[in-house]
């Protein structure tokens, strides 16, 4: 039986964070959501593996850019997502550039991009899971 996909949810609105998690209620996911960066990285550290992690940009103390970034360093096998209705456009462009992020998904969103979104990640996931097998 295939492991339930773990989703680490990063914003600093709750009510972004119960959206997500309504429109993700009928997929086989569990959704973490954390309302800073700091606290992001701490499950991380605490509770991998996570599969996805979706990100606000705007945040206090560390940008969404910049958390991804460092969870493309620490944990490079996991699906980054960013979602935000203010971007640096170029920081954005360089992030994707650059394979720190997956997908940015502008806010507001639809549900079904949300889970489109979320479902490209989870087969990226089992495809590099296919990837690291060796007979």
């Amino acid at each position: 039986m295939p492991e339930t996909i773990q989703i680490l949810c990063v914003d600093d609105e709750s009510y972004i964070l119960n959206v997500i998690r309504r429109q993700l209620c009928d997929l086989d996911v569990e959704v973490h959501p954390v309302r800073s960066a700091e606290d992001g990285l701490r499950f991380l550290r605490q509770t991998h593996p996570v599969h996805v992690v979706l990100s606000d940009y705007r945040m206090p103390g560390m940008d969404g850019i910049e958390f991804l970034g460092y969870v493309s360093r620490e944990w490079p096998t996991v699906t980054r997502i960013l979602l935000s209705g203010f971007t640096d456009a170029e920081a954005l462009q360089e992030a994707l550039e650059q394979k720190r992020l997956f997908a940015f998904l502008p806010k507001p969103w639809r549900a079904e991009e949300l889970k489109k979104i979320i479902a490209e990640a989870v087969e990226r996931n089992a495809e590099r899971s296919l990837s690291e097998v060796t007979i």
